[in-house]
Formats: C-alpha cells, structure tokens, sequence
C-alpha cells in the first residue's frame, strides 16, 4: 500500500499530514493517535486552559472536519504497537496499516520521578490533555501546591496556581532557575517576579519521598527529613523522548532520541522522525540535539514533507522558544554557546529588555521580556551573521536592526 502512516497526531504529526497534502501527495495518509481526543495546541495546557481563558475547542490544532475534508484517516485511540520495517507496515490496537513512508511524531512524555508515594491521589504531570483535566480538578480542590521542577512547565504552572489562590512552593534542585536555559540575569527576574506574586522558592532541596495518607498526598519529604506539606504535586523534572518503537527497529539514537538528518529521515530510508523526539545536528548547534517547542515540530514536518515529495528544504531556520508568566512574554532564539559576551539592552526595572549573548561581533542567541520587536530581529540576525555594533545594541532606543556594522 502506498500509504503514508504518521505515528503520533502531535504538533509535528498534523503538520506533516496537512504538508504532504499541500505537497501534492495522493495516496493516502494515516495518522495514528494514541489519544481520545482531536489534536490539540499543547503550549496553553500550562497557561489559558489551566486559568480557564480558553475552553478544550479553542485548544485544537484543525477543526474536525479539516482531516475529512483532507482525505487524513485520522484514528484515534489506535496507537501503534510494533513496526515491521522490511513487510513495511504499522501494527495497532485495531489491525496494521502498510506504508510507503513512515513518519515517528510520538513526543515525549513526562520524566517520572521513582520515589515512595509517586502515583498517589493528588500527584500530577502535565504533558497532555488527561494530565490537564485531571491538574484543573485537582486544583479546585487544593489549597497549597509543591512544584517540584523550576523549568518552564513548573513555572508556567506556578503563575496560574498563585493567582489561582493556591499556596505555591517550587523546589528547585540546582542553586538557580533555568541554568541550562537562560542567562543568570534573565533567570533570576523572573524568580524575582514569581516572589513578589507570592511563590516560594527552596533551590538545592532533594526530595526523598511523597508523604501519603489514605491514597491522597499530604506533602513531600526532602532529603534531610524536612517535611514541606501539601495537598497538590505537580512533577516538572523535564521530558524523555519516546523512541521504544524506533529502538525495537534498530534506529540509530541521539541526545536520548531519534538521530535524523536535516530533512528528518532516520537511519533507514524512508522513516522519519520529527519533532520532540528526534535529534538532529541543528546548523547553529555543535552537535545534534533534540529540541521540544512548536516551531521545530512544524519546520521539521514541512521539511520532510518535502523530502518525501522529491524536494529539498533541509531544516535550516533559527530555533526559537517562548514562555508566558504573568504579565511576562518572555521570548528566546539562538543557542548560546560557552564563553559569550552578553549585553542587556534596557532596564528590568521597566519590566521590559532584552539580553544579547555574542560570539566575537555575531548574535548568537537572544532573551527578550516584552520586547517582540527585539526577538524578531534577533531571528534575523542570528540568521544572517552580520557583524554587530556592541554599543548601538546595547542602546535599547535604538531599532536592534540598526546595531549592523556598516560593511567596509
């Protein structure tokens, strides 16, 4: 059959369906979903869902009848269980599928934590639309909430519950917020910004146990034997790449996902991996590495889309990331390297500024706070290498555009 089956209705799934369609592709698509529910935006779960600003239909990625309409099999709660790559076809829950081209688009899924009392009543991850639901619920019933995790899910998660009303405590194992994430001076505003709204912090703290009574969580217990109480857990401590059904086919692994090429094709010709799971040699990164945002889902898609179509668009762009909190967009593009200068292009106290890491005279990445126009021009520059103009870059009134050294 000459059918191209897609593994995971994720960011990265659906888009590769809608691009082989718009590609010219004519046989069939499927696109397989382990979940219940139609394909949904899975950055608002921690932010407007959780705050109730958007409703489950505001969530979804295409309206219903978009895969119809489409001629996408779309199948959901039929997830697949094994892959023969030498008859070519998937094994589900409901029966197999042939394909011409197989594309993984499985995610990740939320690292657990193995520790006395993890499962119980009142404990929480939140990677999809069941943890969500389930976090919403739980809300209503808590009064105070440990995060354990200070990453951009724990933290997104901490400004919704405080406003929410909850007592909130974030444990942070390492001295500081975000290390591998964001610059120190970045990290530490916003710390500053979550305790002025009246979340605690505890950095250094190891959790040894979850304290338990009648099934429901009453707290953590921390590696000296401090008990810290609370009626809500909700685990932040990173994702894992899902790639048992790329492992039980042979394909070659990296940075704890599927080693790809920059049009997303694995170790076998025509298989694919996009998305969270897949680690590829980004051009602006030294060595390949998995990247978990939207905008990598959906370039990765579209690019092997049009390798499939006989086209070549290696996956090229400048990552970037964002994260909401409060009042704060807070928005990031590049990777930043060892040994950067790094400048701050205006005032935190105004609550809006930028913070610039260079190598020599090139941007390489940038951290905006409520400067979009700074992140745009940060995507171009980092894009483009040109030299930059320390001083004018470092003026906050002057268009980051205009920071160019004139050519010689």
């Amino acid at each position: 059959m000459s059918a191209a089956v897609i593994i995971g209705a994720s960011h990265a799934g659906v888009q590769a369906a809608a691009s082989l369609r718009q590609a010219g592709w004519q046989e069939p698509v499927i696109l397989l979903s382990a979940e219940k529910d139609y394909p949904y935006h899975r950055p608002p779960l921690s932010k407007g869902y959780l705050a109730g600003e958007k409703d489950e239909e505001q969530l979804l990625l295409r309206a219903p009848d978009f895969y119809r309409e489409q001629g996408i099999e779309l199948r959901l709660e039929d997830p697949a269980t094994s892959i023969d790559p030498v008859a070519r076809k998937v094994v589900t829950r409901s029966g197999s599928f042939g394909f011409e081209k197989l594309l993984i688009a499985t995610g990740s899924k939320a690292r657990p934590l193995p520790l006395p009392g993890a499962g119980a009543q009142g404990t929480f991850t939140l990677r999809s639309m069941m943890d969500a639901r389930a976090l919403r619920d739980g809300m209503r019933q808590a009064s105070a909430a440990i995060i354990i995790g200070g990453g951009f899910i724990g933290l997104e998660f901490a400004s919704t519950a405080i406003r929410h009303g909850l007592d909130v405590t974030v444990l942070e194992a390492q001295p500081r917020l975000l290390s591998r994430s964001l610059p120190a001076a970045l990290a530490d505003f916003i710390r500053d910004r979550h305790v002025s709204s009246g979340v605690r912090f505890r950095f250094g703290d190891q959790v040894a146990a979850f304290e338990v009574s009648g099934g429901r969580v009453t707290g953590v217990r921390l590696g000296d034997g401090q008990v810290l109480a609370a009626d809500l857990v909700l685990v932040g401590v990173g994702g894992e790449a899902e790639t048992a059904l790329a492992q039980s086919i042979g394909l070659d692994l990296a940075a704890g996902g599927i080693h790809v090429d920059g049009h997303g094709q694995t170790s076998r010709p025509g298989i694919y991996a996009l998305g969270d799971t897949a680690a590829f040699h980004n051009a602006y990164a030294t060595a390949p590495m998995r990247l978990e945002s939207v905008q990598n889902a959906v370039d990765q898609a579209k690019s092997a889309a049009t390798h499939i179509m006989g086209g070549n668009a290696p996956l090229v762009a400048v990552p970037w990331f964002w994260t909401d909190q409060y009042d704060l967009k807070v928005q990031m593009a590049g990777l930043a390297r060892p040994g950067c200068t790094e400048i701050v292009r205006g005032d935190p106290a105004d609550g809006a500024f930028s913070v610039l890491q260079l190598e020599g005279d090139r941007l390489v990445a940038s951290y905006t706070v409520n400067r979009a126009a700074d992140h745009m021009a940060s995507r171009r520059l980092i894009s483009e290498a040109p030299a930059v103009n320390v001083a004018l870059a470092s003026d906050a009134s002057v268009p980051l555009l205009r920071a160019v050294k004139a050519a010689a």
